[in-house]
């Protein structure tokens, strides 16, 4: 570019430079310039040029040595030049040097003056204002050509706005590509002139912003990536923050669901030198009302208080710390507000004003990085869950197998009781006892198969039935426990339903306990529970109401989530959320109605199923069977012994060992018509024994297990049939009559 044209004899330029490009290359042009008109060079300048300006100096044809060697170009500190403090001074020196240039042979002198060092000295911006202000007499009265440097990242956007409105004569750079502004120049009026260099000084503003938060962000991300929770991050985040500007003590106040916390406690505030008296006031003005800050910080970007507009309380414990001006910005992700956090500083001179925009932009980053975490975290603990889950997978298998060997004695000796006691008061707690235990049975397999995803047997369940059993297993509850609290329950029940829901009878039975139990704990002072069951437009309507205390709205929207509970320690808040899903997967819907103090009301629709099926097809098929002599197989003899009480009272001849190779022996010696073998035998596994049965006889082998595991197809065909232990003395009766039909066949 061709400066020639712009610059001039006897005008002096603003030259706005930045961190990023010192403007090198318009200051050789100068020089350049200078040394054609016959003018000595001075450059005052307290950084280290030599290098840059040599360079750019040679693109001109001039050598930075040569120069300064004849004389011709001069580097000082401009320190130095106003050594004593005052405007008059500076004009001294220029009029001196002037002078000198005259002497030796020159037209005047080319002055470029970095102004740099203004910022840090004790200097100011009135004192530079002044001396800019004046400078205007000695070049009427000098031969003195002038080029002032400024750096925008240094002394900021409204510094030089006033310094250019004093001089309209501006250079700077945009893009790499120079602009030279002179007052006279016809293309552009004054007004227009400074409009230009103030869109130019607002653009450099925002990159430097930007850029400031860039850098600040970098260091947070940096300092943060190590921590391993969220009172860490802020506590770290609150930290960089006050070091960074000229904040003394600062806090977070984290919110729950968006929302204010009602108690202030260490999980909620994260301080920075911070005093109880200001925690105190800012929590009274939270929940007196003063602001809140879901409404405040849907309109403001943060709020910015000066001690000496504060009356009262307020004012007096700013002024009892000293504190000038405090801030508070929300902690932002999206439209939620996480916390927010609140800054003080004791500096007369640092305006929170300034740096509200920056504060915000580095909040709202610290919004992303917690909401990030937050994710994070849930991710983590999800895989440190499904860990667990797996561990204890795999830990069930055993676990069950015990269990199952506890419940099938039970079950056995119940159900041979059943079928020998004649009293039917006796007879319906055995029912209960058995379907109890039967319930335990389910339960157990539920938890073996929980960790896999396999498709459930679902049975056409009568859900008056289920209903009745569930008041039944309830009756403690509601009878009992409510004597001694001296509190009356009274259930009715009227149930008008007709057919069946397809589902599980257990899952079932869990979700009128769960819901029963509710009601009851509802009712402290005592009350009425009526359950009525009826069909509507080809569904089951179960209702449950109790006359309790009732529930409120926000109650009521949670009863359904998981680990919600009000019951405090006596709950895990689980109940409700697996009744949930168990209607939800027999394609049910479940409603709720609550009023405080008048009661609540559950209502269940389940889709009717087989009420077309006739009495005939629903009872069991009777026929004739005759008796079979059965070995049973089991190292557990309480198991091996009711198995066998089991067959005895079906009918059947049978005998039991505890040992693998006693049982070879029986079968050597005995004709059986079955043999029923446990998998788990201390010597070898049920497989085994059969493969080696099989090996002496063709007798058909049934497997009692209490978890199958992973058996093989190659395994299984070495047995005809697995039961799943505990087993009720129908699946006894079906799989003996199955194999023997087999065997005959």
């Amino acid at each position: 570019m061709d400066y020639d044209k712009y610059f001039q004899r006897g005008v002096r330029y603003t030259l706005i430079n930045t961190d990023d490009d010192y403007g090198y290359d318009i200051i050789a042009a100068y020089i350049s310039w200078g040394l054609k008109n016959n003018r000595k060079c001075y450059y005052f300048v307290d950084r280290d040029v030599l290098v840059n300006l040599d360079f750019y100096l040679k693109q001109v044809n001039l050598d930075l040595i040569e120069l300064m060697a004849n004389n011709k170009l001069t580097i000082q500190s401009s320190k130095m030049f106003f050594s004593n403090n005052s405007i008059n001074s500076a004009f001294d020196n220029i009029v001196r040097l002037t002078n000198e240039a005259l002497e030796d042979g020159y037209d005047g002198i080319a002055v470029i003056s970095d102004r740099e060092s203004f910022c840090h000295s004790d200097y100011d911006e009135q004192f530079l204002y002044n001396y800019e202000k004046q400078l205007d007499e000695i070049f009427d009265k000098y031969p003195v050509s002038a080029i002032s440097c400024y750096n925008i990242d240094k002394f900021g956007v409204d510094a030089l706005f006033a310094i250019t409105h004093l001089n309209p004569n501006f250079i700077y750079k945009n893009n790499d590509e120079v602009y030279v502004h002179l007052a006279g120049d016809e293309l552009f009026t004054k007004e227009e002139t400074l409009g230009i260099v103030q869109e130019f000084l607002k653009k450099r503003e925002k990159i430097l912003r930007e850029n400031r938060v860039y850098k600040f962000i970098s260091k947070l991300s940096g300092e943060l990536s190590y921590k391993k929770d969220e009172g860490e991050i802020l506590e770290t985040a609150l930290s960089i923050i006050c070091n960074s500007i000229s904040a003394n003590r600062g806090f977070v106040v984290l919110f729950n669901n968006n929302e204010v916390p009602k108690d202030f406690n260490s999980e909620h505030i994260i301080s920075y030198n911070i005093t109880e008296d200001i925690i105190n006031t800012y929590k009274q003005h939270l929940l007196s009302g003063l602001y809140d800050p879901k409404v405040t910080f849907s309109k403001l970007n943060c709020l910015v208080f000066n001690a000496r507009d504060l009356k009262g309380t307020t004012k007096e414990i700013m002024d009892k710390n000293n504190i000038l001006s405090c801030i508070t910005i929300p902690i932002k992700f999206n439209d939620d507000i996480l916390g927010c956090m609140w800054l003080s500083s004791q500096d007369k001179y640092f305006s929170f004003e300034d740096s509200s925009e920056f504060l915000y932009m580095v909040c709202q980053t610290i919004g992303k990085m917690l909401a990030e975490f937050r994710r994070y975290k849930k991710i983590q603990d999800s895989l440190i869950q499904a860990r667990k889950m797996q561990a204890l997978g795999e830990l069930t298998g055993g676990i069950a197998h015990e269990f199952n060997n506890i419940l099938t004695p039970i079950l056995g000796y119940i159900q041979i009781l059943k079928n020998n006691i004649d009293d039917p008061i006796l007879n319906r707690y055995i029912e209960l006892i058995e379907e109890s235990a039967k319930d335990g049975a389910k339960i157990v397999k539920r938890i073996q198969e929980f960790s896999k995803s396999k498709h459930k047997e679902k049975e056409l369940c009568d859900i008056n039935r289920i209903i009745i059993q569930s008041v039944e297993i309830t009756k403690p509850k509601w009878t009992y426990e409510s004597q001694i609290c001296k509190k009356s329950i009274e259930v009715k029940l009227d149930l008008k339903a007709k057919g069946f829901v397809e589902g599980t009878a257990t899952e079932l039975r869990e979700v009128f306990v769960n819901i029963i139990s509710n009601a009851i704990d509802a009712m402290p002072n005592g009350g009425l529970l009526k359950i009525v069951s009826y069909n509507k437009n080809g569904n089951i309507i179960i209702k449950i109401r109790d006359t309790g205390i009732g529930m409120t709205d926000e109650v009521k929207e949670k009863i359904f989530e998981p680990f919600f509970t009000t019951k405090n320690e006596r709950g895990n808040g689980l109940g409700l959320s697996i009744v949930y899903s168990i209607i939800k997967e027999m394609n049910g819907t479940i409603d709720v109605v609550s009023k405080v103090n008048e009661g609540t009301e559950f209502e269940i629709r389940l889709p009717a199923k087989g009420t077309g099926l006739s009495i005939e097809y629903l009872s069991e098929n009777k026929e004739e069977r005759r008796a079979h002599r059965v070995l049973v197989i089991d190292d557990q003899e309480p198991v091996a012994e009711a198995v066998s009480e089991m067959l005895k009272n079906l009918g059947h001849i049978s005998e039991y060992v505890v040992d693998d190779e006693e049982a070879l022996e029986f079968i050597n010696k005995k004709d059986y018509d079955a043999v029923m073998c446990d998998l788990a035998m201390p010597n070898c596994t049920g497989i085994e024994l059969a493969e080696r049965i099989k090996s002496v006889k063709n007798i058909p082998v049934i497997l009692m297990t209490g978890w199958l595991g992973n058996l093989s197809e190659d395994e299984k065909n070495h047995v005809d049939e697995i039961v799943q232990k505990p087993f009720s003395i129908e699946e006894l009766r079906d799989v003996i009559q199955k194999v023997c039909k087999i065997k005959v066949g």
